[in-house]
């Protein structure tokens, strides 16, 4: 009789435990460790992507506590994240030399030892503990995914291409039926704002935007005519495929202004000017000129209309957060202000911070009268947070994580006539957005765009 490998006792086990274990949460546990055992089983390490593919779909879950101990909780994100860890961890370990070739993982680990040292003097020791898990996981997914690339090329780009797509399925299919149904949500005067099954509409304007990059750079390779991209469709999408890429892009585009979220769409528009002026510099100059001549004619044209026909154009609701500057529904003046107020005390701990993570629980306890009316806690500007967090020391690295990137494919694109153009401009997008918004935070959406980063760096 053969003997049984570990895995079935441990499944087994695992079962007895659902059984006798009291508690729903407990037995959720128990059945994503089933679930990953057999998928492991299954895929081996691409089982990595099966997490990838659920992560923006659980989002949707995310206050469901499955553990909880005194004032340490767990959700079901959280629970995934944790096994996302333990994963890499033995996943480094048995790829250690390939490991060693993982771009910039001296200064994440820099960085991530910086966070875990925080603790001591953290004033939010659990948000400590939580955040620098999160930032862990995103170098955790650049690793891995370099790696999975750089051993197996050809396959590993399609099983990726799909796992990515896929992802998006039922994020954007909610997104579609909200809208429809105007079940989105209101936020600073605008309705029916699309958020998909995430958490916020800025999160699923920042998937899309970053799906809209890949996709993007997909459509650039296959006129192109690079053969590995052929294995990428079945054959009867081949023919097709010319026309299902624009599609994809101006529905990422239409999603994305659904969202209202201006950071994103910012972002999209410098991603799109960038690739404009690299490749069609002069009608890219001409069309900013037109465009901004018709925005500066917009007001008075506008006034016009109202005074003689009672037409207000910014009744439209996407006109309006384009054009209007208002104390509901503008968060420029907003964040100004926060800025403002935090300075003063990350003056008082500027090396080091309050401890990383503990931004909400410090901005709680110092907030003045003007301030208790706002329910979020959030810096809305992830510089901003790591230097309070972390101090200097830890925006410095943070910051150096990205330069060290940057400066990596801006050698390779001189060495292979700029083909990670693309890349280069993911990365100036995300600078960008980390301005305004808390990217940090974006777990689902930043998951994949680490993987991806990885992946795309797997090409030197």
């Amino acid at each position: 009789m053969s003997k049984l490998s570990p895995k079935y006792y441990l499944i087994a086990a695992l079962l007895i435990f659902t059984i006798f274990n009291p508690t729903t949460g407990g037995d959720i546990l128990a059945f994503l460790a089933i679930a990953v055992i057999v998928l492991y089983s299954l895929f081996g390490d691409y089982a990595l992507l099966a997490l990838l593919i659920i992560r923006p779909t659980i989002d949707y879950w995310r206050d469901y506590v499955v553990l909880s101990y005194n004032n340490f909780h767990i959700n079901i994100n959280a629970a995934i994240s944790l096994l996302l860890l333990a994963w890499s961890v033995a996943f480094f370990i048995k790829n250690y030399q390939e490991f060693k070739k993982v771009p910039l993982k001296n200064l994440w680990l820099l960085f991530l030892v910086w966070c875990s040292v925080s603790f001591f003097w953290s004033f939010d020791k659990v948000s400590t503990i939580t955040e620098t898990a999160k930032a862990a996981n995103l170098f955790a997914l650049f690793g891995m995914t370099y790696i999975l690339r750089a051993r197996n090329d050809h396959y590993f780009d399609k099983v990726f291409f799909w796992s990515f797509v896929g992802s998006a399925v039922l994020p954007l299919t909610t997104a579609v039926y909200q809208f429809f149904t105007k079940s989105g949500m209101t936020i600073d005067g605008t309705a029916n704002r699309i958020y998909g099954t995430f958490a916020h509409p800025n999160i699923l304007a920042t998937f899309c935007l970053m799906l809209f990059i890949f996709l993007f750079d997909k459509y650039q390779n296959y006129r192109k005519h690079e053969t590995s991209l052929i294995k990428f469709v079945p054959n009867w999408l081949k023919e097709s495929k010319k026309e299902l890429y624009p599609l994809a892009l101006i529905f990422l585009t239409i999603l994305i202004a659904l969202t209202y979220t201006r950071i994103a769409w910012i972002g999209l528009a410098f991603f799109i000017v960038a690739i404009g002026l690299y490749y069609k510099r002069k009608e890219t100059i001409t069309t900013i000129i037109v465009l901004t001549t018709l925005y500066g004619l917009f007001f008075p044209v506008n006034i016009w209309l109202i005074d003689n026909f009672n037409i207000n154009l910014q009744n439209n609701a996407l006109v309006a957060r384009l054009t209007s500057r208002n104390m509901e529904a503008d968060s420029i003046t907003w964040r100004a202000d926060l800025f403002n107020k935090i300075i003063p005390l990350w003056t008082n701990r500027p090396l080091i911070g309050y401890g990383y993570g503990s931004f909400a629980r410090v901005w709680d306890d110092n907030k003045g009268v003007d301030n208790i009316w706002d329910e979020t806690s959030e810096a809305h500007n992830d510089y901003l947070k790591v230097g309070f967090e972390a101090g200097i020391i830890g925006l410095v690295i943070y910051i150096f994580i990205f330069l060290s990137l940057l400066y990596r494919e801006i050698k390779f694109g001189q060495k292979h006539a700029w083909t990670n153009f693309v890349f280069i401009l993911s990365i100036l997008v995300y600078l960008i957005l980390s301005v305004s918004d808390n990217m940090l935070h974006h777990t689902p959406m930043i998951w994949w765009l680490w993987a991806l980063w990885g992946y795309w760096s797997a090409k030197v």
